[in-house]
């Protein structure tokens, strides 16, 4: 597998500073555990959950001993926006983390120091495939908010559709799924992180287009609303242009 740029090289040294001097993190091992961009780039650092309008909203759902909703983070990489839910007082045992990748959950632990007082539970488990155990426990479990940024765009169209059936099985009727991921005002597919392959990037319409038909193969209904704008949006990056757009969005489970 080859990449397309070493982005690693692009991290600001005041943020190596800052991992290498609190948790004895270093940039190779981060960025080596998953090599997909928004790691290279220390993008993780910049929490998207927390940028939601809903945020506050959901903060205080999860807070609140008399509905006990529960939290699923989807690909959540280091756990860095579950664990701002715990740090605005959000009781960590409702929350769950899930990732493919179990070296940057490990590695999560290391970087907040959290190993022995985090009550969340963290899962191994690949959206497309959708096997196990673990996550026939999320099926029956099922979730008030879903947090999913930077996950659909890193699939063909196709492997969308596959991501979104599966996921739908986990939120529970009238609850919600929310994210951030890049998007673009042409829609269509463009070149991915690995050289030869390709994602696709959607605006507003084609993202609904897509939860119609998760819907139609799930028996469900989903409401989609959102945003483009250019938080983020670095056009001279070489996985970016004039078009991208970051495509925030709230999803409802109508029926």
């Amino acid at each position: 597998m080859s990449l397309s740029a070493d982005f690693s090289k692009n991290i600001p040294r005041y943020q190596v500073l800052m991992l290498s001097s609190t948790s004895k993190i270093y940039v190779k091992e981060l960025s080596q555990s998953a090599p997909i961009q928004c790691i290279g780039l220390f993008r993780f650092t910049n929490l998207t959950l927390i940028t939601h309008p809903l945020y506050d909203k959901i903060v205080e759902l999860l807070k609140s001993d008399s509905t006990m909703a529960s939290y699923l983070d989807i690909g959540c990489c280091f756990g860095q926006d579950l664990r701002q839910l715990v740090f605005d007082g959000a009781p960590s045992e409702r929350l769950v983390g899930l990732d493919i990748e179990r070296g940057l959950l490990d590695l999560g632990y290391d970087l907040f120091l959290d190993r022995e007082t985090l009550k969340s539970d963290f899962v191994v488990s690949d959206i497309l495939k959708a096997q196990g155990k673990e996550w026939q426990s999320l099926e029956e479990r099922g979730f008030d908010v879903v947090h999913c940024s930077a996950v659909f765009h890193l699939f063909t169209l196709e492997g969308q559709i596959t991501a979104a059936k599966n996921i739908a099985r986990l939120v529970k009727k009238g609850e919600i799924i929310i994210g951030r991921q890049m998007g673009n005002v042409k829609p269509g597919d463009f070149p991915a992180l690995i050289e030869g392959s390709f994602c696709y990037q959607h605006d507003l319409g084609t993202f609904g287009e897509m939860w119609k038909r998760v819907g139609e193969a799930t028996q469900t209904r989903w409401k989609v609303e959102g945003t483009m704008d250019l938080i983020n949006i670095n056009p001279n990056n070489t996985l970016e242009d004039e078009g991208s757009r970051c495509l925030l969005f709230t999803i409802t489970r109508t029926e």
